[in-house]
């Protein structure tokens, strides 16, 4: 029997990024706020460059991931822009520049592995269980229960299979299919 994948309700989403508040902790809800809205997996997200989805004058409208089947694009939607609005902001804060090529997501402390101030998928893992922590949610959530989410939420609002793998990057939809539970109708 295949197993639940957990997603979190539209009251659970809002009671997490709900769960803390303070300036870090509002860039920290923004974070989740982009993966909710995107459904990037937590190495994706890590590696974006602020290039990827701002011009230099405002934020764009759709993101290009690359992936194992070339370049996907994913749509912005209002909350994901308004939350790239955000981390930007807490950047500026921080005295770093707005560079193209700088990190989209700044960390306060210097990254021990390659001597920049990217964000680690760990750290956004910790962010993820403190909020939930927060929240008082009674089950794991993880930043891949924010990506199953968003997939879920794309299947509830009519989305295909179809469009659901490549808004996902899945290489087959049988995987999209195997994952979520529609049936094949592609």
């Amino acid at each position: 029997m295949k197993r639940a994948i957990p997603v979190l309700s539209t009251e659970q989403a809002a009671t997490l990024l709900q769960g803390a508040w303070g300036r870090s902790q509002d860039r920290d809800r923004q974070m989740l706020t982009f993966i909710l809205h995107t459904g990037l997996k937590i190495n994706e997200f890590v590696k974006l460059n602020i290039g990827d989805v701002y011009s230099g004058t405002r934020v764009r409208k759709t993101l290009i991931v690359p992936g194992a089947r070339g370049l996907r694009r994913v749509p912005l939607d209002r909350p994901a822009r308004e939350a790239i609005a955000v981390m930007l902001d807490f950047t500026r804060g921080l005295g770093m520049p707005i560079s193209l090529e700088a990190p989209l997501v700044a960390s306060r402390q210097r990254n021990k592995k390659d001597n920049s101030y990217r964000i680690t998928a760990r750290q956004v893992q910790r962010i993820v269980k403190t909020l939930r922590e927060d929240a008082a949610l009674q089950f794991k959530t993880t930043p891949q229960t924010l990506r199953h989410t968003y997939a879920h939420d794309l299947l509830e609002h009519g989305a295909d299979l179809r469009t659901l793998q490549k808004r996902l990057g899945h290489r087959s939809l049988k995987t999209t299919r195997d994952l979520y539970g529609a049936p094949l109708s592609a």
